[in-house]
């Protein structure tokens, strides 16, 4: 059974609005529903416009009611570098989400040791931090390599990482009007580089569509 039947109540609701994100949130909560409480999600990136489900996700909004509808002390921590985006943010959630002005880098750096000494679990970090280009996909898809080094060794194999915008890429070639794919689709967008690391390093793919999802990334 659900800890969070509220939240599913609502978010059966909600769902078809996310669009193409609607599966993989599904995914995602399903995957957070697994731990005892009370836990923490940590974002980058936090939401910035009211009611925009399909544009942004509203991924901040969606994590506050679902840590409201434990009840267990879970709590929501998330960082975005846009003084104007943490002051919009704050009049769209409740108090429990702590909202950082910072570089998202940065913050996960210090973040990830003070939670190694109080233990804080976190079975998901949500990462969106840095808007995307998608023909030069490569600053927003180096900064989010960037943000997963510095979580990396905080790591539990069972911790998801999610990066959103990460709409899948594939090689193809059309030969008389007949189109060959070269290899299967893979995470691209903000993802990209980060699903790179994650298949050296055999982290497991959850799943890849609009957002792409690993578990894994520190397997003994």
């Amino acid at each position: 059974m659900s800890q969070s039947t509220l939240f599913w109540n609502f978010f059966k609701q909600i769902e078809g609005k996310l669009q193409h994100r609607g599966t993989t949130f599904r995914k995602i909560f399903e995957h957070i529903d697994c731990f005892s409480g009370p836990v923490m999600i940590v974002e980058t990136g936090c939401a910035r416009l009211k009611g925009n489900w399909v544009g942004d996700g509203c991924s901040t909004v969606l994590f506050d009611k679902y840590v409201n509808a434990r009840n267990d002390g879970s709590s929501v921590t998330t960082v975005d570098l846009s003084p104007q985006a943490v002051k919009v943010c704050k009049t769209l959630v409740s108090d429990k989400v702590k909202i950082v002005q910072s570089d998202s880098v940065l913050f996960l750096h210090n973040f990830v040791k003070e939670a190694q000494i109080k233990e804080i679990c976190v079975p998901l970090f949500y990462l969106d931090s840095f808007d995307l280009d998608w023909i030069y996909w490569q600053p927003s898809a180096i900064h989010h390599l960037k943000e997963l080094t510095s979580i990396h060794g905080f790591l539990k194999p069972e911790t998801m990482v999610v990066v959103d915008d990460c709409m899948q890429d594939a090689d193809f070639v059309i030969t008389e009007g007949k189109v060959s794919f070269r290899g299967e689709p893979k995470p691209g967008g903000k993802g990209r580089l980060v699903a790179e690391y994650a298949e050296v390093v055999g982290a497991n793919l959850e799943f890849s569509a609009y957002h792409a999802g690993w578990t894994g990334f520190n397997t003994p």
